[in-house]
């Protein structure tokens, strides 16, 4: 389920978020790169200003005299870097990875100099290094930390409400706020991996802080392979199913986007679980390749990932163990025009009598400008969309030249 609130002023909509989440798996020798990987402190705590852009964690990094931004993607299972390869990268190799869309390519693997992070220094980081990610995360991140580094031990408290991350290799150095918190175990060493309890089944899902902005993925793929083995599955989902619609799905990864025209499901769950946590009033569309769990719970609450617990700890900012989402499904979102199209850069996809449907907007029309402001490269797409202003005016054309403004 893709679970996004679409509102302009906050949303990621499914092209720019999941190109920017990439998962990466099936990495050969896996727990002899973790061994590799070596810090410059021992039994220390540190803390760090990060920041938090749609509730995924921002974190400054110095590398090579030079402060980056380092997102850290629980999804991956190790770093990747957005750009070309630099002179100072070191061990350069070719491996083969699998990318959201389980596509498999091979790609260049380097290590990193020493790289310093608060006052601790990682040393023997290797990162996956993709030129073409560039293109999309618009100078915003400059590339990701993975989840190696808990799995070398590494403990994260990742505040935001204050924008703050303690780090730590002591154990049990988070015990006294854990106490008495909702919290989750976590499975597997590459890629956490939790439990959510949904009303119609228990699922297993990638904890994945690299899909940015994001609720829940559930394809409708795998409810539809679930439901014809299990009638009550399938009742259960036809009660929560508000809209079926045909519409075309589109998601990017490491090696490039994937479109499909699916049929997928608008749900609306009263609430459900992730360990002793709820989330009440969500609404989903279904219209997914992967399953994950996304960052936007982490604009409800803080986060505590426990190395040697292998545990998740969830500090709600209301202080009580529940979340009201109330989140609203506009059933508009864009995929990028192709590269020689004369007539726009974004072209807009809209389920069929939603909110941006009845405004007068259809799929294929093109978005033109936000509140003035051409619409002539991505870029420019993605940096309007960020701004907090309460209404935006789009101004939509259609294939045929017929113009439309749109308040959103």
């Amino acid at each position: 389920m893709n679970c996004n609130n679409l509102h302009l002023k906050h949303s990621i909509t499914r092209i720019c978020t999941i190109i920017i989440l990439m998962v990466l798996a099936a990495f050969p020798a896996t727990a002899q790169r973790y061994k590799s990987i070596s810090f410059s402190r021992h039994n220390f705590v540190d803390t760090v200003k990060i920041e938090i852009w749609n509730g995924a964690v921002i974190i400054p990094v110095e590398i090579e005299g030079k402060v980056r931004n380092l997102m850290f993607d629980s999804g991956a299972q190790t770093g990747f870097w957005v750009g070309s390869i630099e002179e100072w990268m070191q061990d350069i190799d070719s491996i083969r990875v699998r990318d959201s869309n389980n596509e498999s390519h091979k790609t260049t693997r380097a290590k990193f100099p020493p790289m310093t992070m608060g006052s601790v220094v990682i040393e023997n980081y290797s990162m996956v290094v993709n030129e073409g990610l560039g293109n999309f995360v618009c100078g915003k991140i400059d590339g990701a930390l993975g989840f190696d580094l808990v799995a070398k031990g590494l403990s994260f408290k990742f505040d935001t409400k204050d924008s703050l991350m303690i780090v730590t290799d002591r154990k049990g150095f988070f015990a006294k706020e854990e106490r008495k918190q909702p919290a989750l175990k976590y499975d597997g060493l590459t890629h956490p991996r939790v439990w959510v309890d949904f009303p119609f089944s228990r699922v297993r899902m990638l904890f994945d802080m690299g899909y940015v902005g994001g609720w829940f993925n559930l394809p409708q793929t795998l409810l539809n392979r679930w439901s014809s083995t299990d009638p009550k599955m399938r009742q259960k989902l036809d009660e929560s199913t508000v809209q079926v619609d045909t519409s075309i799905s589109t998601q990017a990864g490491l090696f490039g986007a994937k479109k499909d025209s699916v049929v997928d499901k608008l749900l609306y769950f009263p609430e459900f679980k992730m360990g002793d946590l709820t989330f009440k009033e969500v609404w989903c569309e279904t219209g997914v390749h992967n399953l994950a769990v996304g960052s936007a719970m982490l604009q409800h609450l803080s986060l505590i990932i426990d190395a040697r617990k292998r545990c998740l700890v969830f500090l709600p900012h209301n202080e009580i163990p529940e979340v009201i989402v109330e989140n609203e499904v506009s059933g508009l979102s864009f995929i990028l025009a192709d590269e020689d199209d004369p007539h726009g850069v974004m072209k807009a996809l809209v389920r069929k009598d939603s909110k941006g449907y009845q405004k007068g907007i259809r799929t294929g029309d093109y978005l033109i400008s936000i509140d003035g402001i051409p619409i002539t490269d991505y870029c420019t797409y993605f940096f309007l969309r960020q701004q907090k202003e309460e209404q935006h005016y789009l101004l939509f054309r259609s294939p045929e030249g017929e113009e439309k403004t749109v308040e959103w």
